[in-house]
C-alpha cells in the first residue's frame, strides 16, 4: 500500500507544529493550495471536498491566515462516516496510525469527530479560517451561487460517475478564471470521470503526479 507523505508511527495529539502533524493523504494539494492562495484576492470563496482528520484542511486554513486575504473557505464532507472509514481501515486503505490518532483524542477528550478535525486547528489558532459543512458532495453545490466560487478542490468518495458529478455540479458555480482540481488519478473510476468531462465540456486538463487542474477560461 502506498503510504501517505507524512505518515508517523505515532501522532502527537498535544503538539501540533503545522497541518504536517495532522494524519492525511495531502497529496498534491499540499502545492497546489500553495499555488490558489498565491494568485488568490480578497473575497475569493474557496471549496474543498472531503476533509477526512482534517490535513489538508488545516493547510488552507494556514495558508488563508499567512496570507493575510479575506478568503472564505468550507470543508465539506460527511462526517459521521468517517469513523467508520478508520475502523475498517483494512478495507479503506488508511492505516492503523490514522484510526490510532482518532481513538487516542476520542479517550483523551470524548469529541465527537467534528471536533476532533477542529482539534489541531485550534491549537494552531486556525480554526477561523475554515467552515466545516455537512453535507453530501453529489447536493452540496445546492448551496452556492453561479459564478460564486474561485477554487474547487475535489477529493471525496472515489466511485464509478462521483467525480464526474461532482465536476457537472461544481462547474456553474466556478467563476471564469477560477479552478476546479481534485486528487486520485490513480484511480480509473477518478481519471475515467475527468477525461469524461473534459471532453463533454472541451476543457483542457493538466494533469500532475496524482492529480488534475482545470481553469474555467469562458
Amino acid at each position: 500500500m502506498v503510504k501517505p507523505k507524512y505518515l508517523k508511527n505515532k501522532y502527537d495529539i498535544y503538539t501540533f507544529k503545522s497541518y504536517k502533524d495532522v494524519p492525511g493523504w495531502i497529496n498534491d494539494a499540499e502545492f497546489i493550495y500553495e499555488e490558489v492562495i498565491k494568485n488568490a484576492e480578497d473575497g475569493d470563496h474557496f471549496v474543498e471536498i472531503g476533509t477526512l482528520l482534517g490535513q489538508s484542511t488545516t493547510h488552507m486554513a494556514q495558508l488563508i491566515k499567512d496570507s493575510g486575504k479575506d478568503i472564505k473557505f468550507d470543508s465539506v464532507d460527511i462526517f459521521w462516516i468517517i469513523e467508520e472509514a478508520l475502523k475498517n481501515y483494512e478495507h479503506t486503505n488508511h492505516p492503523k496510525e490514522f484510526l490510532d490518532y482518532f481513538n487516542n483524542i476520542k479517550n483523551e477528550w470524548d469529541m465527537n469527530i467534528i471536533n476532533i478535525i477542529q482539534h489541531p486547528m485550534r491549537i494552531l489558532e486556525v480554526d477561523k479560517y475554515v467552515n466545516l459543512i455537512t453535507c453530501d458532495e453529489k447536493l452540496v453545490h445546492n448551496i452556492y451561487k453561479d459564478n460564486s466560487l474561485k477554487f474547487v478542490w475535489i477529493d471525496g468518495d472515489h466511485g464509478a460517475d462521483v467525480v464526474y458529478t461532482d465536476l457537472t455540479n461544481f462547474w456553474s458555480k466556478l467563476k471564469v478564471g477560477g479552478m476546479i482540481a481534485g486528487d486520485d488519478i490513480a484511480y480509473d473510476e477518478v481519471l475515467n470521470d475527468v477525461e469524461k468531462f473534459s471532453k463533454e465540456y472541451n476543457v483542457q486538463v493538466k494533469y500532475n503526479h496524482n492529480s488534475f487542474q482545470i481553469i474555467k477560461d469562458k
